[in-house]
């Protein structure tokens, strides 16, 4: 039969952490570079030197969070159109494009609480200045790792205990 609609949805989910635990990989590996290569004070106008790292570093991150919104997306879409009634299934579905979009809004919600909440006197905030190598995003990229995580646990406590109802004949 292959896999559950719930199973995809949590695949897709387990996805997003691993892409999140690879860009503060990635993270790492390009700010080690930037200092290894005396670029860690260049400004990032258009007159900055490229890094010598390549772009193919960033692939897998990238293919991991595609990979990711395709299964939860696809996985979504089929649980609302085989479980929810006839009449109710357009609207199911408007409510998962509707929780894409809040989501990303959440996103940019999220940067300003952690901007906020790490910046002090001492401190400059983690995802705030002029230039992209004094940010912390190894720290933001394990934050969303762990956010992500619990995302994750929240999803299967409720995904065991669901019950598929089947198409019904409404």
């Amino acid at each position: 039969m292959g896999i559950t609609h719930l199973q995809r949805i949590g695949i897709g989910l387990f996805l997003s952490i691993v892409a999140m635990a690879m860009a503060a990989v990635v993270e790492v590996k390009r700010k080690r570079v930037a200092t290894n290569s005396g670029l860690i004070d260049e400004n990032n106008g258009a007159t900055t030197k490229p890094l010598p790292i390549t772009f193919l570093w960033i692939a897998f991150q990238y293919l991991f969070l595609g990979s990711a919104e395709l299964f939860t997306l696809a996985g979504l879409l089929e649980f609302f159109f085989s479980e929810a009634p006839i009449r109710m299934r357009s609207l199911a579905t408007s409510l998962s494009w509707a929780s894409l979009a809040m989501g990303y809004y959440l996103s940019s919600v999220i940067v300003s609480i952690v901007n906020s909440a790490t910046g002090s006197s001492n401190h400059k905030p983690w995802l705030s200045g002029a230039n992209l190598n004094h940010y912390h995003l190894k720290r933001f990229y394990w934050l969303m790792c762990v956010l992500s995580g619990l995302n994750f646990l929240h999803y299967l406590f409720w995904a065991t205990r669901y019950k598929y109802k089947g198409i019904c004949a409404n």
